[in-house]
């Protein structure tokens, strides 16, 4: 059975954290995590961290998508100094409006 994948804002530590959830235990376990700062109308993605027992799970997906739809419903530009951030854009140009 697949585990659920969760992504939530913490806007206190000024990141995203993606959360791997046991469906049959409902334990939670901090996966990764993308970090922010915010400008005047701009979110500066800082980095993206995703943890070696949970790679290549789509967590670093994730963790951008959440903050593009975001950055799309706050009516904010990103700023992807990431390098994982720049890569997904190159897969997902589709966001490119969101970029400053």
């Amino acid at each position: 059975m697949e585990p659920e994948i969760t992504v939530a804002e913490n806007a206190e530590r000024a990141r995203y954290e993606a959360y791997v959830i046991d469906r049959e235990t409902g334990a939670r376990d901090l996966a990764g995590v993308l970090a922010y700062d915010d400008g005047e109308g701009t979110r500066t993605l800082l980095h993206t961290v995703v943890w070696e027992e949970h790679a290549g799970h789509g967590i670093g997906g994730r963790l951008a998508t959440r903050a593009f739809d975001d950055a799309d419903d706050r009516g904010v530009k990103i700023v992807p100094v990431c390098t994982f951030v720049q890569g997904w854009l190159e897969r997902h140009p589709e966001r490119m409006s969101l970029v400053a």
